[in-house]
C-alpha cells in the first residue's frame, strides 16, 4: 500500500494495547477494544484500518495484541501488529443483524433540537442511519461517516431522512449534538439522536456498549426504503460516498 503509507509518513504514532473483537479482511479493518492511548484517546472500542492485510490472518476475536497507530490529518493506520502472548479473552458474538426486508425497529429517541423522534414518523421517505459520537478522535471513522451524510444532504435535500445516532449518549446530550450538527451544516432532514440507543443499535447490528472509558462502535450504515423496510447495510466507514448515493438513488427511483 505505497500510497497509504506515504500519507502517514509524517503522522503521529501511538502504541496501542487491546483485544480483538472482530476482523474484516475485505474492509482491511480490525475492531479492537483498547486501553487508553497516552496523549491521544481514552479506552474504547474502535475499528482500525491495517497497513498490511496479511496481519489480519493471524488474528481472531479475543486475541490480545499490540500495534502502532499512525495518525495523520486525514487517515489512521494500524501497523506492526503482534500478539502479546497473554491468554485470549472470551468475546461474545456480535448481535444478529436485521435481514434485508425486515421492518425498521421501533424506537423513540431525542434529536439535537430536543424533540422526540419515533420510528413511526419516518415512513414515506428513504432513511439512512449511521452511528457516530462527537468525541470520536479518528479522522476516518465518525468524521468520515458524517462527511458522507453531508454529501447525501447536499445531493438529495429533504427527499431523504438522515439519522446519526450517538453511541455515547451519556455525553452526547441534545445540546452537544446541536453543536455537532452545526459543524456539518445539518438541515431539517438530518437528525442527530440520543437517548436509549442500545435497542436500535443492537437491532441494526451495531456492536455497542457504553461504560466508563469504553465505547462500542463498529460503524454500521443502514438504508431503509419508503415503507420502512431494510434495503441495504454497509459495514465500516471506508465505503465510498458514491456507493451510498447510488443506494439512495435506487430507493428514490423505486415505486412506493
Amino acid at each position: 500500500m505505497p500510497k497509504l503509507l506515504s500519507l502517514i509518513l509524517f503522522a503521529h504514532t501511538y502504541p496501542v494495547d487491546g483485544i480483538v473483537v472482530a476482523v474484516d479482511p475485505q474492509a482491511r479493518t480490525m475492531l479492537v477494544s483498547h486501553r487508553p492511548i497516552a496523549h491521544y484517546m481514552p479506552a474504547m472500542m474502535m475499528p482500525f484500518r491495517v497497513a498490511d492485510t496479511a496481519d489480519l490472518a493471524a488474528l481472531h476475536p479475543g486475541a490480545r495484541i499490540r500495534f502502532d497507530l499512525a495518525v495523520s490529518k486525514s487517515v489512521s493506520v494500524a501497523r506492526n501488529i503482534r500478539k502479546t502472548g497473554d491468554p485470549d479473552t472470551a468475546i461474545a458474538p456480535p448481535p444478529e443483524k436485521l435481514p434485508i426486508g425486515a421492518p425498521l425497529p421501533a424506537f423513540q429517541l431525542t434529536g439535537q433540537d430536543g424533540r422526540v423522534l419515533r420510528s413511526a414518523d419516518l415512513l414515506g421517505k428513504p432513511v439512512a442511519i449511521d452511528f457516530i459520537y462527537t468525541r470520536c478522535p479518528l479522522p476516518d471513522v465518525c468524521p468520515r461517516l458524517s462527511a458522507n451524510f453531508a454529501i447525501l444532504q447536499r445531493r438529495f435535500g429533504d427527499r431523504v431522512t438522515l439519522l446519526s445516532i450517538t453511541v455515547d449518549p451519556d455525553f452526547d446530550t441534545p445540546a452537544v449534538l446541536a453543536g455537532y450538527a452545526r459543524r456539518w451544516s445539518a438541515g431539517a432532514s438530518w437528525h442527530f439522536l440520543t437517548g436509549n440507543v442500545a435497542p436500535v443499535a443492537g437491532a441494526l447490528g451495531e456492536l455497542y456498549w457504553a461504560d466508563e472509558g469504553s465505547i462500542g462502535h463498529n460503524s454500521i450504515t443502514s438504508i431503509f426504503d419508503r415503507n420502512g423496510r431494510l434495503a441495504a447495510a454497509i459495514d465500516g466507514a471506508n465505503y465510498r460516498a458514491d456507493q451510498l448515493v447510488n443506494l439512495i438513488s435506487r430507493q428514490l427511483e423505486s415505486h412506493p
